[in-house]
């Protein structure tokens, strides 16, 4: 059985220092592996990605299973600061049938106005059949920490982008590969999904 997940921030514990502080009640959706970013966003880069690891097992597992792991026994994740200590609420939700979405809710969804130092990542190319649903121009937005997604963009791609961003959005020197190579590829080797990271340039 799936379940929609509902990822929110229940409390502050400290000071959320990023330039979109997350506050009591920010949050997204995780739907049969798409992240859903209710009015685009931001969301904390840092804080997403140490939540990710534990959704896709959250998405399967029942937690009402007495005899489950400990991820099932698990509801709160925090961030990784520990100056913030922003604490977000897992919760599981049944799985809706897709026309029972709300009409225009992603068409409501905007990126900011991309700005210099900014970092896009797109779908470039799909090479395969993907799975998730994700099209060719689909796009995530970051700026300083804070990511911004108009549409729902899929779980695993996005975790095997993430953990090279905040080394992107920095001056690399020039014999170093990320200087150069700024093409991924989706986990799914049947999807072949290629993402590309670009950096906002002045105008």
């Amino acid at each position: 059985m799936m379940y929609e997940l509902r990822i929110e921030v229940e409390r502050v514990e400290g000071a959320c220092t990023g330039p979109v502080p997350m506050i009591p009640g920010t949050g997204f959706r995780i739907r049969n592996g798409s992240l859903v970013f209710p009015g685009g966003g931001p969301i904390c880069l840092y804080a997403l990605q140490s939540i990710l690891p534990m959704l896709p097992a959250k998405e399967r597992l029942t937690d009402e299973d007495p005899d489950g792991d400990w991820i099932t026994k698990v509801h709160h994740v925090q961030c990784p600061d520990p100056k913030g200590r922003t604490i977000w609420r897992i919760e599981q939700r049944p799985l809706r049938p897709t026309g029972t979405e709300q009409k225009g809710h992603h068409a409501e969804s905007r990126l900011p106005v991309p700005a210099a130092g900014d970092l896009r990542i797109w779908v470039e190319r799909i090479e395969g059949r993907c799975l998730e649903g994700m099209r060719v121009g689909r796009t995530a937005l970051l700026r300083g920490s804070s990511l911004y997604l108009a549409e729902p963009f899929c779980l695993y791609a996005m975790q095997a982008v993430l953990p090279l961003l905040p080394a992107m959005q920095r001056p690399l020197a020039p014999g170093d590969w990320m200087a150069t190579e700024n093409e991924l590829i989706c986990p799914d080797p049947l999807g072949n999904v290629i993402l590309r990271i670009e950096a906002v340039d002045a105008d």
